[in-house]
């Protein structure tokens, strides 16, 4: 699992100051829109205490902060080259890989992670710890890219997401990261098998497709009376 944590690190450190820009123009400029979408499915009230993993330059973070200014806000992802150093004024930062959260039992009553789990070495583990790390009818909520099935958009996807976001991606940062970052999602589970892991643990699920079975929101909540 450590050496799965370096590469990550590695590959993130050296795209950081390029990889908002990228992500924009190969979402074709929706990927705020479903981070708006993710926080809404939050369900925040002021006062709750929020977990943002895997928060890279803290686009979620800040949408978070400002949509409730009232939370206690922490950020957190496996390296601190990404993130906005002005969030750092209104939110927590902390340096940790998904898989070990180095918070008490039931310390948050929100959890939400984007794009993150596909380049996780333990998804099971991650989801582990957000259940233990969320309060009862805490709820939990994960947005990340998936290879669509239906026929047309799923050879649509392939050419574009295979070909294209690599040849782009790695022109424009120099480096062959983007080829990794394309391969997370080919070799990715299903919507559906992350719906089962997530049931598996102990919350009960609902999952939305946002864009043509390529992008999905699940949101998980953990049951009144569990510890």
């Amino acid at each position: 699992m450590m050496a799965k944590h370096q590469a990550v690190k590695k590959i993130f450190d050296q795209i950081a100051t390029k990889y908002d820009l990228i992500d924009t123009i190969i979402s074709l400029g929706l990927d705020q829109h479903w981070r708006r979408v993710l926080v809404s499915s939050l369900g925040l009230r002021e006062g709750m205490r929020c977990l943002d993993c895997g928060a890279g330059s803290g686009k979620v973070t800040e949408l978070i902060y400002f949509r409730c200014g009232g939370c206690d806000v922490t950020a957190l992802d496996i390296t601190d080259s990404m993130f906005n150093p002005e969030l750092k004024k209104y939110v927590k930062f902390v340096v940790s890989p998904a898989e070990s959260l180095p918070f008490p039992d039931a310390s948050f009553d929100r959890v939400s992670s984007a794009f993150l789990t596909r380049n996780l070495a333990d998804i099971d583990r991650y989801f582990a710890e957000v259940y233990r790390v969320l309060r009862p009818g805490g709820v939990f909520v994960n947005m990340d890219i998936y290879n669509p099935t239906r026929p047309v958009i799923s050879e649509f996807f392939s050419l574009y997401f295979y070909r294209f976001v690599p040849f782009f991606g790695n022109r424009a940062t120099g480096s062959k990261n983007y080829t990794y970052l394309a391969n997370t999602v080919k070799y990715f589970h299903r919507p559906s098998v992350i719906s089962q892991k997530l049931a598996d643990r102990g919350f009960s699920v609902e999952a939305t497709d946002l864009f043509f079975g390529a992008v999905y929101l699940h949101r998980s909540v953990k049951p009144e009376g569990r510890g």
